[in-house]
């Protein structure tokens, strides 16, 4: 009965809500802890490997609301929602969905459950400064996230951090944006810097902005940076004289001397540098050469084995077995980029441990993928059992 309850409530709510004229912040949301459906601490969702027991942490998730995407964003949404609506019904549909798909804490489908159900230990929520693509999901949202008191699992803080940083107007906001980065940098759960360069048409060898790694390198915080193109930016939208100026914002070979000049600081290629528009421009290759040939270059493979870019997964089981063959498989990173659409964080999930069971992974091999990696770049202390 409470499961018909709460699906009656929700679909009033849905279909009133047209009527909703103007952005509702997630602190305001209205609240359905009366009618939620919360994955609870006590339920066992388990992964297998080899008919064993193994940890995932998650290291790659989004949160905030469809208004806080940049207009890029916010168009592909609409073109992907599966409802032919107007926008004036279409939007604020859109608006009370990711109100509980994107907020960590949301009922039914918010992150902590996605990512409970998907088995995950841990998980490393973004912060975002992507203003014409993905938005901006600033840091003191993240830091919120952090400190909320749903923020654990069995006694352990669920959610880490990566915080980010602006580059807008640069030259002019840099002490600011700077000074705002270091002191997010202070909190405990905050494990990293998440930079994406392809979003902001940032390049990665301009050394202005070399001073984001002396603050990594200074509070000893790994710097992922999405490598390889964006879904919201096709190559093909930029004129031919442009195209070398693109190609340093996504191209990892262009991260090559930030890597060489910062030893210290751990560098993680996001993506594995994955063809996202699939137009001919995969990084793959440029990313095994970084990561084969710096002890302090690092892959992650999120998105690279979804449906959408990888159907029959013969790219991933390529990944993987490179990374076998290379002696690398301590250096590979599991992260979902989710939560997508609700059950894509367990789907993801499952598609790597098939990918890795396909080319004869053991098992410790397979948890450091999916777990022990990610505990070593980013400090993530042992759970509580």
């Amino acid at each position: 009965m409470k499961k018909i309850t709460a699906s009656l409530a929700l679909a009033t709510l849905l279909s009133s809500s047209h009527t909703v004229q103007s952005h509702t912040p997630l602190n305001e949301v209205p609240d359905f802890s009366d009618f939620s459906e919360r994955v609870e601490d006590w339920e066992k969702h388990d992964s297998l490997f080899n008919n064993r027991e193994i940890e995932i942490i998650d290291t790659h998730l989004h949160p905030g609301s469809f208004d806080k995407l940049g207009p890029k964003g916010k168009e592909f949404v609409k073109n992907v929602f599966p409802i032919d609506l107007p926008d004036s019904l279409k939007i604020p549909l859109i608006r009370l969905y990711t109100s509980f798909q994107l907020n960590p804490y949301g009922a039914f489908i918010g992150i902590k459950n996605e990512c409970r159900r998907a088995s995950a230990s841990h998980c490393i929520l973004f912060a975002t400064y992507a203003p014409e693509t993905w938005g901006i999901e600033p840091n003191e949202d993240l830091l919120g996230y952090l400190n909320d008191d749903r923020n654990n699992f069995n006694g352990d803080t669920y959610f880490y951090g990566l915080a980010s940083i602006s580059v807008q107007d640069w030259p002019q906001k840099k002490a600011s944006s700077l000074q705002n980065l270091e002191a997010t940098l202070s909190h405990p759960a905050i494990v990293g810097i998440k930079l994406a360069f392809a979003h902001t048409l940032t390049p990665f060898d301009d050394p202005q902005y070399y001073d984001i790694y002396h603050l990594a390198q200074e509070y000893n915080k790994p710097i992922y940076h999405h490598v390889g193109t964006s879904p919201l930016r096709k190559v093909s939208e930029f004129d031919d004289d442009q195209l070398p100026y693109i190609m340093r914002t996504f191209d990892p070979m262009h991260l090559e001397d930030a890597i060489k000049q910062f030893p210290q600081v751990k560098f993680i290629l996001g993506h594995v540098g994955n063809d996202s528009n699939r137009e001919g421009y995969s990084k793959i290759d440029e990313v095994f050469y970084l990561a084969e040939k710096y002890d302090n270059a690092y892959i992650e493979i999120s998105a690279l084995g979804s449906q959408r870019s990888d159907p029959t997964g013969e790219v991933m089981d390529g990944v993987f077995n490179r990374a076998k063959q290379n002696n690398i498989v301590h250096k590979i990173i599991y992260g979902s980029d989710g939560p997508g659409n609700p059950g894509n964080t367990k789907s993801y999930k499952d598609l790597i441990l098939e990918s890795m069971q396909r080319v004869d992974y053991s098992f410790e091999q397979a948890q450091q993928v999916m777990a022990d990696n990610a505990r070593q770049v980013f400090n993530i202390p042992p759970s509580n059992e």
